[in-house]
């Protein structure tokens, strides 16, 4: 190149660089794919498809608009990279976002088909229960009445019978006659007793149908049904249940997880960041939590349900239960230990507390780690200008090392709460229940969100299905709503951060 080509070469525009370009061509390519299985999907919807039918047009739809877009912008990434290598990692880096992107699709599809079929068949069968509650007086009565004359006249026919024929087993002509004689007696008897039973049959069936007139339920609109799955408890009426005891239980997990875990995290990593930042302790403490990162949630639970459960409150629960057996026999015989057990609610052995530990101990490596990596990130002039104003260790990390380490500490944090409200098999391994009718309280019996999910999938009943499906979205709106509140705090720290 010479000195003549400079000013040609000034006068060329900038090549626009690969990763505008790549991001450039991904935004047109979803908004066309986004189009065309938008348009794909509602003519499905409207010829009255089945919802995986609907899928699989939106998956068709969407296919076939990225390779209308991508060739074009595949090739123009190719023949303006600069490099083999450069065409390669854009071209790679690509394909693995549309393939994240279209599995995200698929599972908000399927998610969305669920919903929308709750709303749609949860009426139907609401009004077909209703009917069968309406009716409950009137089959009531029918039932009464045929066992009446099924079941009680035969039995008593058979009881005279057996009578007869050991008084008169001599002579079969008297017994012949005394049978057929008992028989007309009886069924007379039957007879005159009916208007007695007919009022005492119809005033039960009113008060039956009084009693199950109270969980008919007269608004199906939308808002109602979702007023009912948040606030009622699972049952054996796939349209009647609801989540609300699940989901005190996930949000008592999030709860005691974060008042637990996170304290204790921040605390040992304070500990070997500033404290403890050399030697062979220090060192042999920071494998093992960096290989406790990597265990399985499964071992966690086995840990949870010998030390929380065998270890500390199965005896809770035993002396409590001891306890209450000496009150009613001898008071006076009780011990201080006895009497802070009497104050305490009624123990469960496999209870929220005990949980809540569990995911706590699940989350701890995390938040230790992450709570680490934010501390260490903390510039070392910080420390350095505190103590040079005579300011103690204590004072620097308090007022100094802490503030400013808060936002990554509240990321770790995030990622901590998201993974225990979403985890099931430790909860399972410590002995959670799938089914729980009362709301859960600390020392109570409990399920989570995950678990209800995973009881009503496993059941048959499309209704049960669509249960599910509902369950999964509140799962991870809670999920969401948490994080956005974490988020929101970090940012606001971040904002008030002074370097």
């Amino acid at each position: 190149m010479t000195s003549r080509d400079a000013p040609y070469l000034l006068r060329q525009p900038a090549p626009e660089p690969v990763g505008r370009l790549a991001l450039r061509s991904l935004a047109w390519s979803l908004v066309v794919s986004t189009c065309v299985a938008g348009g794909v999907a509602l003519i499905s919807l409207l010829t009255s498809l089945d919802q995986f039918d609907v899928l699989w047009s939106l998956l068709v739809g969407a296919r076939a608009g990225l390779l209308a877009l991508a060739p074009a912008f595949l090739g123009r990434l190719f023949f303006l990279s600069r490099s083999v290598a450069d065409r390669g990692f854009a071209w790679i880096g690509l394909l693995a976002t549309f393939f994240g992107l279209g599995i995200l699709l698929v599972f908000f599809a399927q998610l969305g088909f669920e919903a929308i079929a709750w709303f749609r068949v949860s009426p139907e069968l609401i009004e077909e229960h209703n009917r069968m509650l309406r009716e409950t007086g009137k089959n009531y009565i029918e039932q009464e009445k045929a066992a009446f004359f099924q079941q009680e006249l035969p039995r008593a026919i058979a009881d005279e019978e057996r009578k007869l024929k050991k008084r008169f087993a001599d002579d079969p002509a008297i017994l012949a006659r005394k049978l057929e004689e008992a028989r007309q007696e009886i069924r007379q008897e039957f007879e005159e007793a009916l208007p007695e039973r007919m009022e005492t049959w119809a005033k039960n069936a009113q008060e039956k149908q009084i009693e199950k007139e109270k969980g008919i339920r007269t608004d199906t609109s939308p808002g109602a049904l979702l007023e009912n799955f948040l606030t009622q408890g699972p049952g054996d009426v796939g349209q009647d249940a609801g989540i609300f005891p699940a989901l005190l239980g996930s949000l008592w997990m999030a709860i005691i997880t974060i008042c637990l875990a996170v304290p204790i995290g921040v605390g040992a990593a304070v500990y070997l960041e500033e404290y403890k930042q050399g030697g062979w302790l220090g060192h042999i403490i920071q494998v093992n939590i960096n290989n406790l990162a990597g265990v399985p949630s499964v071992v966690y639970g086995i840990l949870g349900g010998f030390v929380f459960v065998e270890m500390i409150f199965k005896p809770m629960e035993q002396n409590q239960a001891a306890a209450l057996a000496e009150l009613a026999l001898n008071p006076a015989a009780l011990t201080f230990w006895d009497r802070v057990l009497l104050w305490l609610p009624t123990i469960s052995a496999r209870n929220v507390l005990g949980g809540g530990m569990t995911l706590a101990l699940l989350t701890l490596p995390v938040i230790i780690v992450s709570a680490q990596e934010a501390i260490r990130a903390v510039p070392p002039s910080i420390r350095q200008g505190a103590y040079a104003l005579g300011a103690t260790r204590w004072q620097v990390i308090w007022h100094q090392v802490l503030p400013l380490a808060r936002p990554g500490i509240m990321t770790g944090t995030i990622l901590a709460v998201a993974r225990a409200i979403g985890e099931a098999a430790p909860l399972i391994l410590f002995g959670a229940l799938l089914l729980v009718q009362q709301n859960p309280s600390l020392f109570s019996q409990f399920t989570v969100m995950p678990m209800q999910i995973f009881g009503w999938a496993d059941r048959p009943g499309k209704i049960w299905h669509h249960n599910a499906g509902m369950a999964s979205i509140l799962l991870l709106i809670v999920l969401l709503g948490l994080n956005a509140v974490a988020i929101v705090l970090r940012n606001r720290a971040q904002r008030k951060m002074r370097w």
